[in-house]
């Protein structure tokens, strides 16, 4: 245990050190209850950092983070119209997977995933879909596993509704060791928080 512990503080070490020498993530306080992604709202029991500011994001994707972007990341995205995007392609030539109005729940999670391997992670299976109500809406629940660009294990969860021909996604992604299991509970009381208001 203390040597888990030990491997986890040195690998949060690092990656701080990283993405303090990157300089792309600008981070500001997210405080603990109402937060909210335009009409896409959830409720958060404490501080987090909004890590949203990061390069390239759509103005629709909000980020949070608990330890550093690096080692978990909670999305809160807002209603996506057919077109949109969840990460923005580096180029014309590299698009990335896109939203349409329509797609079945199948679809959706696909959906979710693609943009998770566009973020650069590999090896990203989804499993265990199952629904969720999100206010008056019927949505769903799936979980995630991928590998981190540097080999890490990575476990996530996603909670979809599609409102009104508009995508809501909420996507949590932490490493398996430690950072995903001490935070699953707090993120899915988030995500069952979740409201769209207007």
């Amino acid at each position: 245990m203390i040597t888990r512990i030990l491997r986890g503080a040195a690998l949060a070490a690092a990656l701080s050190v990283l993405s303090v020498l990157s300089g792309c993530i600008s981070i500001s306080a997210a405080p603990a209850g109402p937060y909210a992604s335009g009409s896409h709202a959830v409720t958060l029991g404490r501080t987090w950092g909004d890590a949203s500011a990061f390069a390239g994001a759509p103005k629709a994707v909000k980020m949070l983070t608990i330890d550093g972007w690096q080692l978990n990341r909670l999305y809160v995205i807002d209603g996506l119209k057919s077109g949109d995007y969840i990460v923005r392609p580096a180029s014309k030539e590299k698009p990335t997977p896109t939203f349409k109005t329509g797609m079945t729940p199948i679809e959706q999670v696909e959906l979710v995933a693609e943009s998770v391997a566009a973020m650069g992670y590999q090896r990203v299976e989804t499993d265990g879909i199952r629904p969720v109500r999100v206010g008056d809406a019927d949505g769903l629940r799936a979980d995630i596993s991928a590998k981190s660009p540097e080999g890490l294990n990575i476990s996530g969860v996603t909670q979809i509704v599609e409102i009104q021909g508009r995508l809501y996604v909420i996507l949590y992604l932490a490493p398996a060791e430690h950072y995903f299991e001490a935070t699953r509970a707090e993120v899915e009381a988030i995500m069952a928080s979740a409201r769209v208001t207007g």
